[in-house]
C-alpha cells in the first residue's frame, strides 16, 4: 500500500454524504420493513419486538448489498482509500508486540530492517490519516515520534521511504 495525496475537502464531503445516505437508508428501510412485517404478521395485542428486529436486520442487509454495489464506483475512491489505510494501520497495530520485539532485535539485521520499514510506514501513514481527518490533538505527539524515529534511522544509516512498505512485511515479523 502506498500513501496517496487525496483532496481532503472532497474526501470529507463525500464521506459526509455517504454517511448521511447510509443513516437515511437504514432509517427508511428499517422503519418501512418493520411496518410491513407488523402489518403482515403482527397481531394487535402482541409485542412487535421480533418484527422490529427483523426490520433492522433487513435494513442492515440492504445497506450491505448497497455498499457492495457502490464501493467500486469512482465516487468512493477517497473513502475506500482511507478505509484501506485504516485497515492496514490497524493490522500493523495488532502486530505491535512483534514489531516492538523486532525493533530491538540487533542480532537479526533482516528482521530489524523489515521492522524499521513497517514502523516508518505506520508513523507516516498515521500522520497522513490524522491530517486527512483533522486529528490535531495527537499530531504533535506523532510528529515527536517521527522525529525520534528519523534520528534512529540516521544513526543506523538507513534510508527508508513509505514506498518500501509492503503488507507482507507485517507477516514476516
Amino acid at each position: 500500500m502506498e500513501l496517496k495525496q487525496i483532496d481532503k475537502t472532497l474526501y470529507k464531503q463525500r464521506l459526509n454524504r455517504f454517511q448521511a445516505a447510509l443513516v437515511a437508508g437504514l432509517f427508511v428501510v428499517g422503519i418501512g420493513s418493520s411496518s410491513l412485517y407488523i402489518s403482515l404478521f403482527g397481531a394487535g395485542d402482541e409485542s412487535n419486538f421480533i418484527y422490529n428486529l427483523a426490520g433492522v436486520i433487513t435494513a442492515v442487509i440492504v445497506a450491505a448489498i448497497g455498499f457492495n454495489i457502490v464501493k467500486e464506483k469512482p465516487y468512493m475512491i477517497e473513502i475506500r482509500y482511507v478505509w484501506k489505510l485504516k485497515q492496514e494501520l490497524n493490522r500493523i497495530y495488532r502486530a505491535s508486540k512483534k514489531l516492538e520485539a523486532a525493533l530491538t532485535a540487533d542480532d537479526d539485521s533482516e528482521l530489524l530492517s523489515r521492522a524499521l520499514i513497517v514502523r516508518y510506514f505506520s508513523l507516516h501513514g498515521s500522520k497522513h490519516l490524522y491530517q486527512l481527518e483533522d486529528n490535531t490533538l495527537t499530531l504533535d505527539d506523532l510528529n515527536t515520534q517521527i522525529e525520534a524515529f528519523d534520528q534512529r534511522l540516521e544513526t543506523l544509516g538507513e534510508a527508508i521511504s513509505t514506498d518500501d512498505y509492503r503488507p507482507e512485511l507485517v507477516d514476516l515479523l
